[in-house]
């Protein structure tokens, strides 16, 4: 009996050696397959990364572009500003200037009835 008991415990050894082989062998190939998933991964990385720092200089530019428009566009506030300012100013002049008119017109003597003038 002792011969029988050594066999099944070296068959026993021998499936859990064919096992053990069967799984080292599924190890490697997955890390392969890993390795080879990770390679592409960095692969792609890579290129996101340079497409990134391509897209940062040329948003760079835009707002180095952005920043001189709003530079003009204050100039251009402060000026049109200023119009106004005198615009305001002229219109309120006009607007006396009216008055003082309508003021010397209502002053005047009525125009003679023959067209002539007071002269």
């Amino acid at each position: 009996m002792p011969d029988d008991d050594v066999e099944r415990r070296l068959r026993d050894l021998e499936r859990d050696h064919d096992l053990t082989r069967w799984y080292t062998g599924r190890v490697d190939r997955d890390l392969a397959q890993i390795a080879a998933t990770q390679s592409e991964h960095t692969r792609l990385m890579g290129q996101q990364i340079a497409l990134l720092q391509t897209h940062s200089t040329v948003l760079q530019s835009h707002t180095q572009k952005l920043e001189k428009h709003d530079e003009r566009l204050d100039s251009i506030d402060a000026k049109l500003q200023e119009h106004d300012a005198h615009f305001e100013s002229l219109h309120g002049q006009m607007r006396s200037l009216t008055q003082m008119m309508g003021e010397v017109l209502k002053r005047l003597p009525p125009a003679a009835e023959n067209g002539e003038s007071g002269d």
